[in-house]
């Protein structure tokens, strides 16, 4: 496979206008990768397989870039979609960023309010970009280690890693690159989510996400902001309206008719054409020479597209008249003002921590339900795999102390689960003791879990637990407070974690 790879990378290369230093660099980044990706696969399990994760890649580079152009610390870096331009640092992670920001994406997102749609693509756009440099950043070949200063934004990272614990990698992929155009993938979603999950936690889930979406999306975009903070207005004042239901029926009524007579003066006028003429010299009279109407054929045309919008509007109208149509239309302008009231606070820890307690909830579900083990087993590798996700500059999910009471639920039945199922062994009678060693245990970085091996010891009165990825000396801690006999495990001898 990597000779294969490589044929191809290199073909592509000659073909492009890259320096020697950039077509090196990118030769040695895919090298990194193929060295890496297995480890990747094995750690976080909802992944791309490595040719297939390759060929994207390359497909890239192909198809949707033509120049790649190193700049030193004091340029600005730059990815030009358009015209097919990278312009970054010599880094190869930077290198891989620029091409996940390149590659042509049309993603959709079919919800209330384009406002709304606008700020959920930008997460699902920057979330897939920063989870494509994942296995380049992190994996080495030898060990993993997430570099958190080179996570574009930790924010978008979690919740994108979060939709991928939901509904799974791929179908996360389909919905980024639109792959199938007549699929409303955000519905979709939420269907998959609630038939999973129940419509309560649906709800909670899409609620938290939206709310995290136009928050992020108007802090780092003033734009942005003013126009959320300008629908939140006109929302406002539409809400009024609609609180009084009769009055609001009664302004729909007039309104009605006004459009009425407006379609019968239209009507009058495209059937005459002595008044076809006079509307012809009465629309001129003002008009600079740029934008005068040149012939009474084109005027007429216009005509019957303002006839066309002003039918779409009495049509818009009877539908409100419709105690149905009425509430559906309060319900979605209710549900719009309640999103964009968020703008008023910019605040995003509690959001994203209710979000956080609704994914512990899910995995706890899936954990409850497993009846197999190499599907506990693979609950074991993304429950370590969350709980390592940086939710902070400087704090891993596992050490959120909003999150400890959810967490310690999760474990505890993961624990209970695993040893129940023959998966792993029990080392203490005491619950405490079990929960607090096997949870260590399984936040190990080790790559494979299975090649843990554990061996307790007594050294001068104190007991310690000493761990190795297989044969090798990965850590060694001393523990407190327990005594030797609360150990059921042989001491100074290896033990396997997994049975």
């Amino acid at each position: 496979m990597k000779k294969d790879y490589n044929n191809n990378l290199e073909k592509i290369l000659s073909k492009k206008d890259f320096s020697e230093e950039v077509k090196n660099s990118l030769l040695s980044m895919f090298y990194k990768i193929e060295n890496g990706y297995n480890d990747y696969n094995v750690i976080k399990r909802e992944t791309f397989d490595k040719k297939e994760y390759i060929e994207k890649l390359i497909n890239i580079i192909e198809k949707d870039c033509d120049k790649i152009e190193f700049v030193n610390k004091n340029n600005l870096e730059k990815v030009d979609k358009d015209k097919k331009e990278i312009r970054c640092l010599p880094i190869e992670e930077r290198i891989l960023y620029s091409l996940a920001k390149i590659q042509k994406r049309n993603i959709v997102v079919k919800y209330i309010d384009e406002s709304i749609e606008e700020a959920f693509s930008t997460m699902l756009n920057t979330g897939n970009n920063i989870n494509i440099v994942e296995p380049l950043r992190d994996f080495n070949g030898f060990s993993w280690n997430i570099i958190v200063k080179d996570i574009e934004d930790l924010n978008y990272n979690l919740m994108y890693q979060n939709m991928i614990f939901l509904v799974g990698n791929k179908f996360v992929d389909k919905w980024v690159n639109n792959y199938e155009p007549l699929v409303d993938y955000f519905d979709l979603f939420q269907n998959e989510v609630e038939k999973k999950y129940g419509k309560k936690v649906k709800e909670n889930i899409t609620t938290n996400l939206i709310t995290l979406s136009i928050k992020l999306k108007s802090l780092y975009d003033i734009n942005f902001k003013q126009e959320v903070e300008n629908k939140k207005e006109e929302l406002k004042k539409e809400k009024d309206k609609l609180e009084n239901r009769e009055f609001y029926l009664v302004n729909i009524s007039k309104r009605k008719k006004e459009k009425e007579s407006e379609i019968k003066i239209l009507d009058k006028i495209i059937n005459d054409k002595n008044l076809l003429i006079k509307e012809y010299e009465r629309r001129n009279e003002n008009l600079p020479l740029e934008k005068k109407i040149f012939s009474i054929r084109v005027l007429k045309g216009k005509l019957k597209e303002e006839r066309e919008q002003i039918l779409q509007e009495i049509n818009k109208c009877n539908k409100l008249m419709n105690p149905k149509e009425f509430l559906e239309q309060r319900n979605i302008i209710e549900k719009k003002f309640k999103y964009f009231q968020i703008i008023e606070d910019l605040e995003i820890k509690e959001d994203m921590i209710n979000l956080q307690n609704e994914i512990i909830k899910c995995m706890y579900l899936n954990i409850k339900n497993t009846k197999e083990k190499n599907i506990l087993i693979n609950d074991i590798y993304k429950y370590r795999y969350y709980n390592l996700l940086p939710i902070e500059n400087k704090k891993c999910i596992y050490e959120e102390e909003n999150l400890r009471k959810s967490l310690d639920k999760l474990t505890k039945t993961l624990i209970d689960k695993a040893i129940d199922m023959k998966v792993i062994i029990k080392i203490s009678d005491n619950e405490k003791i079990n929960y607090n060693i096997i949870g260590k245990l399984l936040l190990t970085k080790i790559i494979t879990l299975q090649d843990i091996n554990i061996k307790f010891s007594n050294e001068k009165d104190k007991i310690y637990l000493t761990i190795y990825d297989e044969e090798i000396e990965d850590s060694k801690i001393e523990l407190k407070n327990i005594t030797k006999e609360e150990i059921k495990i042989k001491f100074n001898k290896k033990t396997k974690l997994f049975i």
